[in-house]
């Protein structure tokens, strides 16, 4: 079938993971593309023919541009592909009237403080949950919480800035820590006003599971559960290894599909992808994140569904207003690790990649940081060093394949 009138806006920042994902489901799809980035980038074997690389802060100016080409090609779709582009898909919507989330409930999903506030009002569990200025004296504010904590800027994401605190010298170590943070040019032009906050809440113990779906007229399908065997209790929150399918029992994952939809109405998500985080635990299922855009980074490219079906591909025919219900996740047990960044410095090498490779179900590695950059661990750092990814029998095979192969890494840097 050809779908060559059907149009769509990308929204792809140059650092984004997901380039290469999106236009190539855009080909194999052959839909009409204007893609927006924030920098020139490298479209590794699809150049679009219509690229606008402009400051997304300053898109009025380039509104009447991007109205004229919507207007030619019959638009049906604006997509930020991750965090960084979903408030501008919002504004472009809104001002090309093509439906999509509103952009106050984007906003809030993009801030961990008022997504907090909305699902308390709500009436779903969560852990309790204040908000600090930046120029507060942590030993002022003390006496205001309890331990054990979670202290984490409002706006970041990949667990940068996350910090579990057990006494009054990590929760003042920690709150100056993310003072500095915090203070970093790059952070306040990223998080604006959202740079002189800290969130303080109650650390939740319990599994964590993450779900990625797509929302259509307020109903969330599900599309994976991914299960995050490695334990994660702290100080610092590394996303290491996710996998997929889930083994949690039916009724738990019935469960927390149900909290996720609750979440999902009360953060007024309505359209378009989604990718929730929670803890479970015997109190229940708690909500630690509700973003609305897909997994980040390359971690999708673990998800394959029956007809030979990517995520991006999906996420585009659901936009479109192609009916995806019927879509279903291969069952086979695939995972991914992204590999840690463990010590500060500048990148010289990494050695062991092929031997990495030769493990047996090991299926690819690619890393994401070039050598000469530098290096910087969580919680000040928000990068991973790469992906690897791996298939098995079941999931401890696949998390026993991961394990194995990132032994054989060996990480070369030079401290300054």
């Amino acid at each position: 079938m050809n779908h060559s009138n059907s149009s769509v806006i990308l929204i792809i920042p140059s650092g984004s993971y997901r380039t290469n994902a999106f236009m190539n489901a855009v080909i194999k799809l052959d839909l009409k593309v204007l893609v927006i980035t924030d920098k020139s980038q490298v479209f590794s074997e699809h150049y679009p023919e219509n690229v606008i690389t402009m400051n997304f802060q300053l898109w009025k100016d380039r509104l009447d541009i991007i109205r004229e080409w919507s207007e030619r090609y019959d638009l049906k779709a604006v997509i930020g592909v991750d965090e960084e582009s979903i408030i501008l898909a919002a504004r472009l919507s809104e001002s090309l009237c093509i439906e999509h989330n509103s952009l106050e409930s984007v906003k809030i999903t993009k801030d961990k403080y008022l997504m907090r506030r909305e699902l308390k009002k709500f009436g779903l569990i969560g852990p309790w949950f204040k908000r600090f200025s930046v120029h507060k004296q942590p030993k002022e504010i003390f006496s205001e919480i309890s331990l054990p904590c979670v202290i984490k800027p409002t706006f970041l994401s990949a667990s940068q800035g996350v910090f579990r605190v057990n006494s009054l010298e990590e929760f003042m170590g920690g709150f100056e820590m993310l003072i500095d943070l915090l203070s970093q040019d790059e952070m306040k032009m990223l998080g604006g006003d959202k740079a002189n906050w800290i969130l303080v809440e109650e650390f939740i113990p319990g599994k964590e599971v993450s779900i990625e779906g797509i929302v259509n007229n307020g109903i969330l399908k599900d599309l994976a559960i991914f299960d995050k065997p490695e334990p994660l209790d702290g100080p610092t929150f590394p996303e290491t290894i996710f996998v997929t399918p889930t083994i949690l029992d039916e009724h738990i994952q019935l469960s927390i599909l149900e909290t996720a939809q609750t979440a999902l109405k009360a953060l007024k998500i309505v359209k378009g992808p989604v990718h929730v985080e929670l803890r479970i635990n015997n109190n229940g299922n708690y909500i630690l994140e509700c973003a609305a855009r897909s997994i980040g980074g390359l971690c999708s490219k673990i998800l394959e569904f029956k007809g030979g079906m990517s995520l991006e591909e999906l996420i585009l025919c659901s936009s479109l207003g192609r009916n995806v219900e019927k879509t279903k996740l291969i069952e086979r047990a695939k995972g991914v690790m992204m590999m840690p960044i463990e010590k500060r410095g500048i990148l010289r090498e990494i050695i062991g990649i092929e031997a990495a490779l030769s493990v047996r179900g090991i299926t690819d590695l690619q890393t994401t940081i070039r050598l000469n950059e530098i290096l910087e661990p969580l919680p000040k750092g928000g990068r991973y060093l790469g992906f690897l990814f791996a298939e098995g029998k079941d999931q401890d095979m696949v998390k026993k394949v991961l394990k194995k192969a990132w032994s054989k890494i060996e990480v070369v840097y030079e401290k300054f």
